[in-house]
């Protein structure tokens, strides 16, 4: 047996965090951008002594820490013991192996993308009873639990630019998305938009997440920046806004604004992936001057089985 879902990107450009005693309904507001590259996951279950193997590309423990530790093992957990019952675990074998070609840990959501692959392809594989925003709702709880992300999960459903008004997972939270159209007058040749992407490292999300004071910060400075983006819905607005939000709280390094710098003469706006060392950028063109960037066009279908 085998089932294969892709979870596209999802790079945000601006966030608040929202707690909440419910980790369904703990998450962010905010908004930002799907990719069409992603995380490509397989599932195959068969018989066995319950036994569980993940890889990524290809090999097992790519990410030098404990399974335990890993998204995909909490996602599974989750399933497991919301399942207990219903199916034989300790009689399967469970291989789950993602194929992603965005980098890890650098602001693409790449966590979201192995939660939701787990716990959608795993679901489907043996007919657990439920939809598939429930489904995904336990790749957000996963997500939440171990801070690796608080609103890709529902970025990644919803495809395109996803504009998240409520915080929670999917079925939980509020989500809007805007038009892919651009400002009056622009350039617009029929074949969407391109996102131009350059990343220089890695930042541990839950570093930030965990950090009182950071989270203040973020909280403070995000505070208005929905309801902006809201009454002037364009694209460029939530570039110019992804923009202020890493200027104003300080997560923007020198190194990552040389490249927005550059990237922003050429495009409709750039700015910083949240949260990774990587800048990014809205384009009506694949056309820039950054040595090693990554293109890929906007994903509107978002994650799906395939």
């Amino acid at each position: 047996m085998q089932s294969l879902v892709f979870a596209p990107s999802h790079i945000t450009g601006f966030f608040e965090i929202i707690d909440h005693s419910n980790p369904l309904i703990r998450g962010s507001r905010g908004a930002g951008v799907v990719l069409d590259q992603g995380v490509l996951t397989t599932v195959d279950a068969c018989e066995g002594n319950g036994e569980i193997i993940i890889k990524i590309n290809g090999k097992t423990n790519d990410l030098n820490f404990p399974l335990e530790g890993s998204i995909t093992y909490k996602t599974l957990d989750l399933l497991k013991k919301h399942f207990s019952e219903e199916i034989g675990w300790d009689q399967l074998k469970i291989i789950v192996n993602h194929r992603i070609n965005v980098p890890i840990e650098s602001g693409f959501g790449a966590s979201a993308g192995f939660a939701l692959g787990t716990s959608i392809g795993l679901s489907k594989l043996l007919k657990l009873p439920l939809t598939f925003n429930q489904a995904a709702a336990v790749a957000h709880n996963a997500e939440v639990d171990l801070k690796t992300g608080m609103g890709d999960v529902m970025g990644s459903v919803i495809g395109g630019f996803p504009v998240r008004i409520e915080p929670g997972a999917p079925g939980y939270g509020k989500a809007d998305k805007l038009l892919d159209g651009r400002e009056r007058g622009s350039k617009d040749d029929g074949e969407g938009l391109f996102v131009i992407s350059k990343s220089l490292g890695t930042i541990e999300t839950a570093s930030v997440l965990t950090d009182p004071d950071m989270t203040h910060k973020v909280n403070s400075v995000a505070r208005d920046m929905l309801q902006k983006l809201l009454l002037n819905p364009q694209v460029t607005n939530f570039m110019d806004l992804s923009l202020e939000f890493a200027q104003k709280t300080g997560l923007i390094d020198p190194e990552v604004m040389e490249i927005v710098n550059v990237l922003k003469d050429e495009t409709l706006g750039a700015s910083m992936a949240m949260l990774g060392k990587t800048a990014f950028a809205i384009s009506d063109t694949p056309d820039n001057s950054v040595e090693g960037s990554i293109v890929a066009r906007v994903d509107h279908c978002g994650c799906r089985i395939v």
